[in-house]
Parts: structure tokens; sequence; C-alpha cells
């Protein structure tokens, strides 16, 4: 049905009859590492280096010397449909014919172990950090660190002194709940066969409230069928006529498959009612995973979610959404960046020191500008501010203030942030990318109250902070991470997929990447040694 699936017969084949290679030091894997296309069926490591690495602090000895162990990657590999890649991304059918009668060849059979090696690598990386660099893929929108190489070194480790790989590896971290859901809703999504092949409703105008007909007939049962729930009884008049019910009814579904929400069945509606799964929209749902696994690895249960595409700021505690708000997020022009911070400070009635990129379009200012003098420092009240190389421009603090009454800060190269606005009609808009980057909120002071509960400061202390009008950092306790997330599919509290608009148009870019060959990320190696210069360690498993 889609692009990652292959046949399970290879898997079969390497769980049955996957056979060890052999034990002790093998100047074959030396050779081996050290050639650029080693591996079996023109298949590529995915980084030389880490395995130069890991295989040096074994003395050069061979892995996969035991049915068992073998065995035991090919049940960890047997699961990695379910967290959303494809079986060929850790070279499953290679593995599946090579591990049925093992090469004889030396140098053959080091690429072999090679393989197995490299698998096990791929699966600790991808399911830690994601099958691709966020960096690689776009270097504008995504930001993170290189990975660390001594985790994936670890976590290979791990997963070699165990009996069982995937029950160790499962265990390294708790994966968070919205992670979870989606995949359980991709999994659910899939699942659905009836909805495949359904006969086409046919086409005419568009539908909507006080229509009446047998297309009618046909939309209410479509819809009551990709709902899984019944709608209200209907006797057979009522059943020919759009009311008030249908309508609410095909409204959920647009809201769900990322539609305007007019509750009128026109094109759109109509083709997601003909074909309500398909292959685009599952991997829709994959790429959004892999988008996930960029910035989860190890989350504590408290953070604060921003989900850019659905347009919300969403606060966690003990791993469940427990507040929640509207947010603005940056135009098309001035895209918000996904990354992963972490927020140690509130500003009440914060200056607005205004980007050179908007000082440019600015001329006259009143006396709520300060312009201060870049060479002498010197600051006076209003004026003229289109001089941007001469004055920096600073908004005082107020309630025409473009960041309002709250900032929330954690402090990034991006110069990205989450605040208050005075433009408040804004919220009310279905489609939300009005800012030059930041993030707007709905509600500041009931945010900066949340964050700050169990301190000095409640809500009626911050307000009389905000009422004074005098600006105040307020330090929190403990620094909460925050993740800026670009989501163009999630699950709903139903558990049901919910399709946004790719109002940024990245999908197309990260899709296209997903579905290729992967050759490699950016790895930190500090701290893992130099792999001609390690010593001759012992045995891992």
């Amino acid at each position: 049905m889609a692009r990652w699936r292959i046949l399970p017969f290879g898997l079969l084949l390497f769980l049955l009859h996957a056979s060890p290679l052999v034990a002790g030091s093998w100047p074959a894997l030396d050779a081996a590492l050290a050639g650029t296309s080693s591996l079996p069926e023109g298949r590529r490591m995915y980084s030389p280096r880490l395995l130069a690495v890991f295989y040096a602090a074994r003395g050069q000895r061979p892995v996969w010397t035991s049915r068992a162990r073998v065995g035991s990657l090919a049940r960890l590999l047997a699961g990695v449909e379910r967290e959303g890649f494809s079986p060929e991304d850790f070279h499953l059918a290679t593995l599946a014919r090579l591990t049925v009668a093992p090469p004889r060849d030396e140098r053959a059979r080091a690429g072999l172990e090679l393989l197995l090696s490299d698998a096990l690598l791929r699966y600790v990386h991808h399911t830690r950090y994601g099958k691709l660099d966020p960096v690689q893929v776009a270097p504008g929108h995504n930001d993170r660190a290189p990975v660390a190489a001594a985790q994936i070194l670890a976590d290979m480790r791990l997963a070699l002194a165990a009996e069982d790989m995937a029950e160790a590896l499962a265990g390294r971290f708790s994966l968070p709940f919205w992670y979870r859901d989606l995949r359980r809703a991709l999994r659910d999504y899939v699942a659905q066969d009836h909805l495949l092949e359904l006969p086409p409703l046919p086409a005419g105008p568009p539908l909507g409230l006080g229509s009446r007909g047998e297309r009618v007939v046909g939309v209410r049962e479509r819809v009551r069928l990709i709902a899984g729930e019944p709608l209200p009884a209907a006797d057979d008049e009522t059943a020919r006529r759009f009311d008030a019910g249908l309508r609410e009814a095909v409204r959920e579904l647009q809201r769900r498959y990322g539609l305007v929400d007019d509750g009128v069945v026109g094109p759109r509606t109509l083709a997601v009612l003909n074909r309500p799964i398909d292959a685009a929209r599952i991997e829709r749902a994959l790429i959004n995973l892999e988008r996930m696994r960029w910035l989860y690895a190890e989350l504590p249960p408290d953070h604060l979610f921003v989900d850019l595409a659905g347009y919300r700021v969403v606060l966690v505690r003990g791993g469940e959404a427990v507040w929640e708000t509207r947010a603005i997020v940056g135009s098309v022009e001035d895209q918000t960046p996904m990354f992963r911070d972490r927020m140690d400070h509130l500003v009440i009635n914060p200056t607005w020191t205004v980007p050179v990129s908007i000082q440019k379009g600015m001329g006259w200012v009143s006396q709520n500008y300060l312009l201060v003098d870049r060479r002498s420092g010197a600051v006076r009240r209003g004026g003229d501010a289109s001089n941007y190389r001469r004055y920096q421009l600073v908004q005082k603090p107020g309630a025409d203030n473009a960041l309002g009454r709250v900032k929330f800060m954690f402090p990034n190269r991006h110069a990205i942030y989450l605040h208050d606005t005075p433009s408040r009609w804004l919220f009310s808009r279905r489609q939300r990318t009005f800012s030059h980057g930041c993030i707007r909120v709905d509600e500041p002071v009931a945010l900066a109250t949340t964050l700050l509960e169990g301190s000095a400061w409640d809500r009626e202390r911050i307000e009389r902070l905000i009422a004074r009008g005098r600006t105040r950092h307020i330090h929190l306790e403990r620094p909460l991470p925050v993740l800026l997330y670009y989501l163009t599919v999630r699950a709903d509290a139903a558990g049901r997929l919910v399709f946004r608009d790719d109002v940024y148009g990245r999908d197309p870019a990260l899709l296209e990447a997903f579905f290729a060959p992967v050759r490699g990320t950016r790895i930190d190696f500090e701290g893992v040694g130099d792999p001609l210069r390690l010593g001759q360690a012992g045995d891992d498993g």
C-alpha cells in the first residue's frame, strides 16, 4: 500500500535460519572497515567511523558469533514498521538472504558481520534520534546538535549485553504520550480495511444544510462509516435531509482531514469521503513520527509543547497535558524553526528591542520608543528611527508594546521566545501565521501563573506587578524544556489521525528524504577516542 512495505517472507527466513559467524580476532574485519564498499549487495554503512570505534574497543573481535544473538537482532528488527520505519532501512531483505547460508569467503563474511552491526547501529540511532538529521533535511527550518557517538555506542552495548535486545532498548527512555498517540492512531488508521476500495459517491452540486436527496443519504452513511460511530437515528425522510447533526459530523470530518470546516460537502470533502485512507496520508503520518523523534530523546515528563502547525501552546506535567492555549506563529516569510531548548525565566512588562529588519521600514516614532545612539549610548525619546545604522530602537513597556505584558525566555541562537501581544483579534483566525518568528500566546498571564505554581508568584501578585508597569525578571525554580514542533499530522483526543495544512510547505522535502536511502548523520565523537589508539577491550556480550 505504501513505499515502506516489503514481503514478510524475508523476515521469516531471517528469524528461522539466521546462522552465527566465527569467533576470535579477525584481520579481515579491519580491512572491511577501511573499505568504502565493503558491505554486501552495495549496502552502505551509516557511520564507518562509529563502527570503527565500536570494533576497535572490541579488539576487532566479531559480534555475531551465536545464533541466539543473531536471532535477538532479527526479533528486534521485526518491530521496525511499528515505529514507522521501513525494514529496508535496516538491510532486512539482504540479511534474510545472506544469513540463510553465510558466505565462506572471509572478506564476504566480514562484510556480513558489518552489515549486522550496522543494522543494530541504525536501530539504536533511528529510534533515539530519528532516521534523518533534521539540519541536513532543512538547515533553515530545523535545529539540533550533532548526536553523541558515546550514547549510540552505549545503546549498542546495552543491546548486546541483553538476552532480549528489544526489551533492553525499549527501556532506554520513556516515549512521550504524543508520540505514542500518533503511533497508535497510525496503526489504527492502516487497519481500517473496511474503508479501502469504497464505491465512489456521485459528484454534483455542493451539499449543505437544507440539501435533500439520495446523495445526502450516501454522504450520511459514508460519514458514519469513516467516523466509526453512529449518527443520530433517522427515518427515511430524515436521512434524505442534510440536517444540523449531519453538518456537525461533516465539520468534524473536515477538521480531521485539514479542510475548511464549513460543513459543506464540496469537491475536496467529497474526495475525502471517497478515499478516506490512502498511501499519501499514511506517509504524511510517518514523517511526522520522524519529526517527533528529532527532539524527544529523554524528555522530562514536565515540558512545554509548542504545536506550530496546530497554533497551540500546551503545558505538560507528569507526562500529561494539563493546560493549553491558542498561539500565533511565524509567517510563511518568517517561519518559526523547529528546535528544543529550556525556559529559565519570565519578563513582566518587557521592553522590545526592534529588530533591524523591522526598523528599516519605520520612520518617525512616538515617545513610547527610545532611540539609543550606537556610538555614544545617548538615549532620547521618539524621533526619526529610519537611520538603523546609527540608532537602536527600543519600545518601552506598556499596553501597546509589541511583546505585550509578559515574555517567556528560553535563550537560543534564533532569538525565538513566547510573548503576549496587543493584537488580540488575530487569535480568532483559523490560520495564525502572523509573527516575525516568535510565538504569541493568547493567555500569557494564565501561562505565567501556571508555570510559577507553587512559588510566591500567584496570579494576583503577577497582575499587581503588571499594573505597576515596571520591568521585572522572574526566574523559574527549575528550567523547563520547550519543544517547538512543526507537525502536519497528530492524533486527537479520540485517538484518530488529524491532518493539518502544510502552511510552511515543508512536507515534500521531508517525504523525499525519508523514503530515500540515508547516507549518514552529524555525529559528535568527543569522548569516544581514536579507533586507531583504543586498547584491546574485552567482549561486551
